[in-house]
């Protein structure tokens, strides 16, 4: 049963082209008034809206109106997104925000009226409360932190901007910048200086007091003097405090200066646990380790000892459930441990639409919808500024729960009980809670499910047996009958289905030359990018944030102008990056290098090539492409610009690299940069294979030419893709062998750079 469809009424959507605007709703659909001079009433049933907001392309959208009255700086902010501004602006936008939600629940349940006496009055409770909070997290009485101070006037300054730009967190962000310069700036050399001392000297536990470190700056600049013309100005005492104030947290502080243990016990967040009465107000998310291995999809063994054992791993379960009607909203299972890539996939699953096509259940699954708050634990993914982004962007709340509190999140701590007693009981391969309840169970022999695998059974679990299921915190009633008990109050739609994308992506600095944006060896241009390196205020090597969707290459987003938002710029050649995941694209690159000669730049047809072969390998052996997780995250970022990844995608480019101003070193091409273990065929179908054929690929013999061919031949019924980049070796062996004898040194480090432009003759031979 599809939930009812939330929107304030005079709400203004766009339905199918057409403009309209929301007069109310009732059980069957929303009532919608046609704009013009002869307006129309109609009703769209809740179901059908909901298939119109999320298809592809959207036919309802939600339109934001402005108010005209706004201040300019306040309208060209609305055009951009949270995430796009300064760190400290989204810091106080979300400070702010505290603020004029205080004011809403005031008004509303008419304990203040919207007069200067009533909005000073809520300021002053909502600072001591704020207070309160940050004193029960740092572990101290509150009357030992600063009080906030803020005015009456400036909270209704604040809530009339929220409210006339429809409760858009961005009309909170301060307009700082259309200030003229105020304060003292130091200098970026100065500022070098000081960040330098207080992290190798002050930030130990061993660590002297901030005085004499000050002292310490204060030679250091004296000294850079003597050699300058123009001398720094020497930084007080107090520029050293303040500047440490704004650039190093309490919680930094603790860590670096009294521990680890200290930290925790001081900075811990405590908090009621709340109650909620409709669908989605309230949702819990929290991770665990299942009780069960799970094999390789390949079906690898790993030897021990003079035998051999099947290749098993414990997989992460990320969940969140609704703790009005006990419905699992979402959910993600990995073999990594969790990270923000599992809290985002996990919200992603659960605001969107079920898709269970493909899977054997007999029930449905009709949540969706964003959560009014989400209730999470004290780990580091929960805390990371991209969260706290894509709450504000998806306007949901967060609550954090203290350590050892697990009561206070019981509803999602109970339901990964049950995930353990009910669905993992059963399962082939259990690891049972210690060695006593084990016994002789061998739970690696037993081991028979893959991740997808056990993914389908978790589905079947969920959707047919735990929701239909009578829960005991339902006084008898089922998760799915509560849920449609309750749907007639209506769920929250994202303010727009393509914030939820963004979520998951790889966001990265790039800089903009000749050619567009390299990025891993590839290319991306358009109108726009040629554009901007002639527009006023360009300079060579300023960063641009990037947005890489993480399954598909083909394409990345990149924020040209910070009013519009993302613009979407295409790759150069579609043919090798349409539809490709990074890490596919990491494993062709791999693939690529074994088949090229030694220190030869890898061909466009080799790159096709040793994509069809993987994908006809990954096919035979039934692998899938894995999701991006937090390693290889981290991995994409340090090896940007690594030359492993310098090939040649354009067709008519040879691969000889005779021409090349700086050919990098054989070591750097032949042998790529330390990754992660699992690549594109999360199977592992080619783990054993790849790396026996890497090593035979080094080295400089006939023999191992033809050995290659065989390995490769064996690998995959397509292997004969596979053959070009060997042939071309064989080929050019007899006559270049003598040669690179010789010369082996002289060529294995890169030579100097041409005359000219650096980051030009950088672009002839090395990926951005």
């Amino acid at each position: 049963m599809t939930p009812q469809i939330r929107l304030q009424p005079g709400t203004v959507v766009k339905v199918e082209g057409v403009l309209h605007r929301v007069k109310g709703r009732n059980h069957i659909g929303l009532n919608l008034q046609t704009l013009g001079e002869m307006p129309v009433v109609v009703t769209r049933p809740h179901d059908e809206v909901a298939r119109l907001y999320f298809a592809r392309p959207r036919r309802f959208e939600v339109v934001e109106t402005v108010s005209a009255k706004l201040p300019i700086g306040v309208v060209d902010n609305l055009n951009r997104q949270i995430d796009t501004f300064d760190i400290r602006y989204q810091d106080e936008a979300i400070k702010r925000l505290d603020y004029v939600r205080a004011c809403d629940t005031f008004f509303a349940d008419g304990t203040f009226k919207k007069v200067m006496v009533d909005y000073a009055k809520i300021a002053a409770l909502t600072a001591e409360e704020r207070r309160r909070r940050d004193a029960e997290l740092k572990g101290i009485e509150p009357q030992y932190l600063p009080l906030e101070k803020v005015s009456g006037a400036a909270l209704r300054q604040w809530h009339r901007r929220w409210c006339k730009a429809g409760r858009n967190i961005v009309a909170l962000v301060p307009l700082n910048d259309r200030k003229g310069r105020t304060g003292f700036k130091l200098d970026p050399e100065v500022e070098k200086m000081i960040a330098r001392r207080v992290r190798e000297d002050w930030l130990l536990l061993e660590g002297p007091p901030l005085s004499h470190v000050i002292l310490m700056i204060q030679d250091d600049v004296n000294e850079i003097n003597k050699a300058r013309v123009t001398e720094l100005a020497i930084p007080d005492a107090m520029t050293v405090r303040r500047w440490v104030d704004a650039n190093v947290s309490e919680f930094e502080k603790v860590f670096h200066r009294e521990g680890k243990a200290a930290a925790e016990q001081r900075f811990r967040h405590v908090k009621a646990a709340p109650i909620s009465t409709h669908p989605l107000e309230i949702v819990e998310i929290d991770h665990t380790w299942l009780d069960v291995l799970i094999v390789d999809e390949a079906g690898d063994e790993v030897k021990v000892g003079r035998g051999k054992k099947k290749k098993t791993a414990r997989p992460w379960l990320t969940v969140a459930v609704c703790t009005t009607t006990r419905m699992i909203m979402g959910y993600y299972l990995t073999l990594e441990r969790p990270s923000w890539t599992s809290v985002m996939n996990c919200l992603r699953m659960g605001i969107l639409p079920k898709d269970l096509e493909g899977h054997q259940v007999t029930s449905t699954w009709p949540v969706f919808g964003v959560p009014q708050v989400l209730k999470l634990d004290n780990g580091k993914e929960f805390h990371s500024r991209s969260i706290n982004a894509a709450a504000g962007q998806l306007r949901m709340e967060l609550r954090y729960m203290p350590r050892a509190k697990p009561h206070l999140k019981g509803k999602v701590e109970r339901l990964l009980g049950t995930v353990a007693r009910d669905f993992c009981a059963y399962l082939p391969g259990r690891t049972f809670r210690d060695v006593r309840e084990r016994g002789d169970y061998e739970s690696e022999e037993r081991a028979a499910f893959t991740l997808q695998e056990l993914n389908d059974l978790f589905i079947i679990w969920l959707v047919d047996i735990y929701h239909n299921r009578q829960h005991g915190g339902l006084v008898g009633r089922t998760p799915l009958q509560q849920w449609n008990e309750l749907s007639g109050m209506g769920v929250r739609l994202p303010p727009s289905a393509d914030d939820l994308s963004p979520l998951i992506s790889l966001v990265v600095d790039r800089t903009i030359r000749s050619t567009g944006i390299t990025f891993l060896g590839l290319n991306y241009q358009s109108e726009s990018l040629k554009g901007i390196r002639r527009r006023r205020g360009f300079h060579y090597g300023q960063q641009f944030l990037v947005k890489i969707d993480p399954y598909n290459v083909g394409e990345i987003l990149v924020l040209v102008d910070e009013k519009t938002g993302w613009e979407a710029v295409p790759c150069e050649d579609p043919s090798i990056s349409e539809g490709v995941s990074l890490t596919e694209w990491k494993d062709t690159v791999k693939l690529a290098r074994k088949m090229t000669a030694n220190g030869d730049r890898v061909a466009h047809q080799t790159l096709i090539n040793a994509m069809k072969l993987l994908r006809a390998e990954a096919e035979r052996k039934g692998a899938k492409a894995r999701k991006l997780t937090q390693i290889d995250a981290d991995w994409f970022r340090e090896n940007l610009d690594a030359p492993w990844f310098d090939v040649s995608p354009d067709p008519s480019e040879p691969s000889d690299r005779g021409s090349l101003a700086k050919p990098p070193s054989r070591k750097a091409l032949i042998k790529p940069p330390k990754m992660p273990a699992v690549g594109y065929l999360a199977s592992g179908a080619q783990a054993g294979k790849e790396d026996e054929v890497s090593s035979l690929a080094s080295q400089p013999n006939e023999h191992a030419v033809g050995v290659v061919i065989g390995e490769l031949e064996r690998s995959a019924p397509t292997a004969e893709l596979a053959l070009q980049g060997a042939e071309h070796r064989r080929a050019t062996f007899s006559v270049e062998a003598t040669a690179r004898a010789s010369t082996h040194r002289a060529t294995a480090a890169p030579g100097p750079l041409a005359d000219g432009d650096d980051d030009n003759d950088l672009d002839n031979w090395t990926a951005e």
